[in-house]
């Protein structure tokens, strides 16, 4: 009549992923330490053979032998690259930088652009906000941090580039559109003036079309809509756990979506709980129209959850369906 053990994990071990069986604490907290021994020692004989059940089962199937197998197979199922990687320069003065490029990647050649661009009757221009307009504030993870926090302002284009806007705008032969992950007040703020320019904000959730005049507020329109909306309230209860217990990641709400930003958390860790939260958000979203996107770190640390159906791709499908006439000419930066 021995009593068979029973573990007691750190959260933070790796190891607590797959041995479900043991009981999980904080090691910092001596609260939750307390707590497990005295769970543990108290557990009746059937919870306590379950628990110890599932933890054998799993090792027992899961040895190193099969390990090693399986990491000597991914091993041997990599095949060596045969595309050598070429450079292309990007940027002009000091912003001028080489990047490597695979094989068939073809540089973006002006000349060719320019003289497309002076023959065609009836252009479509999409310009990006952040990385073409202004410089990509999301690439610096204080500035985002400051940013979300409302601790600093974004970056703001500069005049010469409202300038050049301005000039493709007068322009009748053009139809330009900026598209935006930002939200509409601060679209809008910064290029809300601009006669005869569209504006897009949200990945293409709001659209407001170009015109002659702008006087007054804009107007906007959804590109899809949004009738329910009680998503986000346990979205952002999920999304709390998780930002509760991973340090460095906080939350990001805009009128379309909410964000679990990871990128300042510990590498390993974030991934874990990026991959936790997005299997949690799919069990208890299933039954809403929302879609879940997760981008790992080197897409900037991030689980999405927005409203199905909306991205610039379906954006630009809309408004080329606008034109009067068909575009001879578009270009996307």
């Amino acid at each position: 009549g021995r009593k068979r053990g029973l573990c007691i994990l750190s959260e933070f071990a790796s190891c607590t992923r797959v041995m479900r069986g043991a009981l999980h604490v904080n090691p910092w907290k001596i609260s939750e330490i307390a707590n497990a021994f005295h769970q543990a020692l108290n557990m009746s004989e059937d919870e306590r053979l379950r628990r110890i059940g599932i933890a054998s089962e799993f090792v027992t199937r899961v040895t190193t032998q099969r390990w090693a197998l399986a990491v000597m197979l991914d091993l041997k199922g990599v095949h060596k690259n045969q595309n050598p990687v070429q450079m292309s320069g990007a940027g002009l003065g000091l912003n001028f930088r080489m990047l490597g490029m695979d094989t068939g990647f073809n540089s973006l050649n002006v000349t060719v652009v320019a003289k497309a661009y002076r023959n065609a009757k009836n252009r479509l221009i999409l310009l990006d906000y952040g990385g073409t307009i202004v410089s990509n504030d999301n690439l610096d993870n204080l500035v985002r941090f400051k940013m979300v926090k409302e601790r600093s302002a974004p970056s703001v284009p500069t005049d010469d580039m409202i300038n050049a806007i301005k000039g493709l705008c007068q322009d009748k032969r053009n139809m330009v559109f900026v598209v935006s992950g930002k939200e509409r007040h601060a679209v809008t703020q910064c290029l809300g003036n601009i006669p005869n320019l569209g504006l897009s904000a949200e990945h293409g959730m709001f659209i407001s079309w170009p015109t002659p005049r702008v006087i007054g507020k804009r107007r906007w329109e959804t590109l899809v809509s949004e009738t329910d909306r009680t998503w986000r309230s346990l979205t952002i209860t999920i999304m709390e756990v998780y930002t509760s217990r991973t340090h460095g990641s906080y939350i990001e709400e805009t009128e379309m979506k909410v964000l679990w930003q990871y990128r300042d958390a510990d590498t390993e860790f974030g991934s874990l709980q990026a991959k936790e939260l997005e299997d949690h958000l799919a069990k208890y979203l299933r039954s809403f129209p929302v879609d879940i996107l997760h981008g790992g770190m080197k897409e900037g640390g991030y689980v999405e959850v927005r409203p199905k159906g909306v991205n610039k791709g379906v954006l630009a499908m809309k408004v080329l369906k606008r034109m009067q006439e068909r575009a001879d000419f578009c270009l996307v930066l």
